[in-house]
C-alpha cells in the first residue's frame, strides 16, 4: 500500500505566477486535462486508488473529483489538506510582493518555518494541521491500507513543498530552489515516510 499525494492541476493564477494560499482559484482548460491525465498515469502504473482525499478549495477538488470518478472511488474533502494561508501576499506575484510589503516579507524570509505571512500561517502551523489531516485519513483507511490498496491525497504546492523539505532535511528558507511541485503529479510515500516526517514536525 502507499499514499499518493497530488498538487492541483493548473490555475490562470499559476500561469500569471500569483499567489493562491486560500484565495479559491478554479482549474483552467489545462489544469482540466492535467488532472484527466493524473488519473490516466496512475492507472497505467497500476496504482489501485481506493479513496481520494481533497483540500476543500475548488482546485484541489476538482482535480480529486476528476480521478475519483476514473477509479470509482469515493472523494472525500478533509479539512487541513488546503494551501497555506498566505495572507496578505495572495494576488501579488513574489516580485511585486518585494516590492509592495518589503518590510514584512524580508521579516517573514528571516525563518519561514516559524513566522508568518500577515494574517497568514507559518510552515510549522501548516505541518501541525496536515499531520492532524493525516492521522483521520491513516484511521479512516487502514483497512483499505492493510489490504495493500493505495489511496491518493489532492492538496496544494506548499503542503508537499513541506513534506519534502522535512524528508530531505532542508532549510525552509530556501527550499524552493531544490524543489519544484509540478501541477497534477502523483508522488509516492510509504507510511514508515510519513512517520519519519511527522517525527520531525515536533507537533
Amino acid at each position: 500500500m502507499s499514499i499518493y499525494f497530488a498538487r492541483h492541476g493548473e490555475t490562470d493564477w499559476n500561469i500569471a505566477k500569483r499567489v493562491q494560499g486560500t484565495t479559491d482559484i478554479p482549474l483552467n482548460e489545462t489544469g482540466m486535462g492535467q488532472a484527466k491525465l493524473l488519473y490516466e498515469n496512475l492507472r497505467k502504473d497500476n496504482v489501485k486508488i481506493c479513496r481520494v482525499y481533497s483540500s476543500y478549495q475548488e482546485r484541489a477538488l476538482t482535480t480529486a473529483q476528476i480521478v475519483g470518478s476514473g477509479f470509482n472511488a469515493p472523494v472525500k474533502v478533509i479539512h487541513g489538506l488546503e494551501e497555506m494561508n498566505l495572507g496578505i501576499f495572495e494576488g501579488h506575484t513574489w516580485e511585486e510582493i518585494s516590492e509592495v510589503y518589503p518590510d514584512e516579507h524580508a521579516r517573514w524570509e528571516t525563518n519561514k518555518r516559524y513566522n508568518r505571512a500577515p494574517e497568514g500561517e507559518s510552515y510549522q502551523e501548516l505541518l501541525e494541521r496536515l499531520f492532524a489531516a493525516l492521522d483521520q485519513i491513516i484511521e479512516e483507511a487502514k483497512d483499505d491500507l492493510d489490504l495493500g490498496r493505495d489511496i491518493l491525497i489532492v492538496t496544494h504546492g506548499a503542503v508537499i513543498m513541506s513534506l519534502l523539505t522535512l524528508k530531505k532535511d532542508l532549510c525552509f528558507n530556501d527550499s524552493y530552489k531544490y524543489i519544484s511541485i509540478e501541477n497534477a503529479k502523483a508522488l509516492r510515500f510509504e507510511m514508515s515516510d510519513l512517520r519519519e516526517i511527522e517525527r520531525r514536525v515536533d507537533r
